[in-house]
């Protein structure tokens, strides 16, 4: 059976190593410098928009015990801490460290984000 980390290579077309490479600065690379804010809101409303309208009851309930709003500033402001931008998530919900298996695990577990980021 393959790890996570492998399908999640596998489904992205990103190598691990190259997937970590954010962690070293992002390769020397800042998304946020060169995205700005409102891509990474747009992005995320835009996500979540069709997580909470997706046909599937089960998949909606993955993300039923949170507001739409809530979710939507949760992922944008990880995101933008974690491309190079100021440090909105850790400011309003503590330390960064999440638990990279879990979002593996919805990922793996739950085709329907797959299928969504493909289209």
């Amino acid at each position: 059976m393959q790890s996570l980390q492998e399908k999640a290579a596998e489904w992205s077309g990103v190598e691990t190593t190259l997937a970590f490479a954010i962690d070293d600065n992002g390769g020397g690379a800042n998304l946020f410098q060169k995205l700005g804010l409102q891509t990474f809101i747009n992005l995320s409303t835009n996500f979540y928009d069709r997580v909470y309208n997706d046909e599937e009851e089960w998949f909606r309930s993955i993300f039923g015990k949170s507001k739409k709003e809530e979710a939507i500033q949760n992922q944008y402001e990880f995101l933008v801490q974690r491309m190079g931008g100021p440090i909105l998530y850790s400011q309003r919900r503590g330390n960064l460290k999440i638990n990279i298996e879990l979002c593996f695990s919805i990922l793996y577990n739950g085709n329907r984000c797959h299928s969504m980021m493909r289209n």
